[in-house]
């Protein structure tokens, strides 16, 4: 009869303070130090022999993350390799950081949201993480500040990211033999002695709104040329959609016959599903897309980039594309009588009340599209 697996749960790993091995099946063990200092440690043999591989500190290494370890080394003796053996060998290749990052992506992808999660992991680790020929097992702490500190203070939720981006990939390494010691990128009892709080550098900023008077002029200069960036930012604001509700989009979300686009639940910041009414100008730049790839395939900076950017890269304005959203919600309230409600609506805003919620979202769609073709009207279209 084979032996159970998953013997323990994240709860007792917590809990668990007697000294020794605690089995959880499968060859993997939580081991307790004489200091009660956790790890975790597969056992397996070898050709007649005992073989005990470490798979990381259980601080640093979660439950789940110890059985996936504990299930890739399992592969290996499968395929007649040695855990340990393979380990020291990728220690001595000199595995770069950019080759950990992608394995990292390739390995954890295909449980993302979409494949936009994915690409922004991509090109946020290309643009602020280490350089990509850095070996690894050389990303010290000064190597991750030289990362964080340029853009926290300026660029606070990209540094955030991308701190929280390095992080799981220096771990995932560590699992893999390509690194030792502590983790350089981990904020608790680490980088929060070095950097400021993320809320205490945004506390009292708000997101720079351009005033909805100069939107039609905005509008007509993004029209001047077809670009991916561009198109995807007038949708934007047309649309007063979020930055990560459009460049992950996908097609099946659109309803182009009914001329409604329906997030699902997971993507949205509330965690509920949000329709939105298209107007013909939104359509209008839908439609002639490419049903071969995402609508708006791009990075998660990539309209902020537009924006701000001084040209002839950007249009050098002071501006965030989340700003955008409360230039509409400016323009409805000081140039029209829509309900508040309704305009919440629009900017897909949480209402508490579960029944009133569950009304508003079906009966004010079609005053929700009334008022999107007047915003759009508005902007020039």
């Amino acid at each position: 009869m084979a032996r159970p697996i998953h013997r323990l749960s994240a709860r007792a790993v917590q809990t668990l303070t007697k000294q020794g091995y605690h089995a959880d099946g499968g060859g993997l063990y939580l081991l307790i130090g004489p200091t009660g200092a956790k790890s975790w440690v597969l056992r397996y043999q070898r050709a007649g022999r005992r073989r005990e591989m470490g798979l990381g500190s259980a601080a640093v290494v979660s439950l789940a993350e110890a059985r996936q370890a504990a299930v890739a080394q399992r592969k290996l003796l499968v395929t007649g390799d040695d855990p340990i053996a393979t380990r020291r060998a990728a220690k001595s290749a000199g595995a770069t950081f950019s080759e950990a990052a992608d394995a990292y992506i390739a390995a954890h992808r295909s449980g993302w949201k979409n494949e936009a999660q994915a690409e922004q992991w991509i090109q946020s680790l290309r643009d602020y993480g280490p350089a990509r020929a850095t070996p690894v097992a050389e990303v010290v702490t000064q190597t991750v500040m030289a990362c964080l500190r340029p853009i926290w203070e300026k660029k606070t939720v990209t540094a955030t990211r991308v701190r929280g981006r390095i992080e799981p990939v220096l771990d995932w390494a560590k699992v893999h033999g390509m690194r030792e010691g502590e983790n350089p990128a981990r904020w608790r009892g680490h980088l929060q002695n070095l950097l400021p709080k993320p809320s205490k550098v945004t506390k009292g900023r708000h997101h720079a709104a351009m005033p909805y008077t100069e939107v039609p002029a905005f509008m007509a200069t993004l029209a001047e040329r077809d670009a991916r960036s561009r198109r995807a930012l007038r949708f934007t604001i047309l649309t007063a959609a979020r930055t990560e509700e459009v460049v992950g989009a996908q097609w099946s979300e659109f309803d182009l016959d009914s001329a409604v686009w329906t997030i699902p639940a997971g993507r949205m910041k509330g965690g509920r599903e949000h329709s939105v009414p298209l107007t013909s100008a939104a359509l209008a730049i839908l439609k002639p897309l490419s049903r071969k790839e995402p609508p708006f395939r791009l990075s998660e900076n990539a309209m902020l980039y537009l924006v701000q950017k001084p040209a002839p890269k950007g249009l050098g304005l002071p501006f965030t594309v989340h700003g955008f959203r409360s230039t509409f919600r400016d323009w409805a309230a000081e140039t029209t009588e829509t309900p508040n409600e309704v305009v919440e609506m629009a900017l897909a805003h949480a209402i508490r009340n579960k029944a009133e919620a569950a009304y508003r979202r079906g009966a004010l769609l079609d005053r929700r599209r009334v008022l999107m073709e007047a915003w759009a009207t508005f902007c020039g279209y």
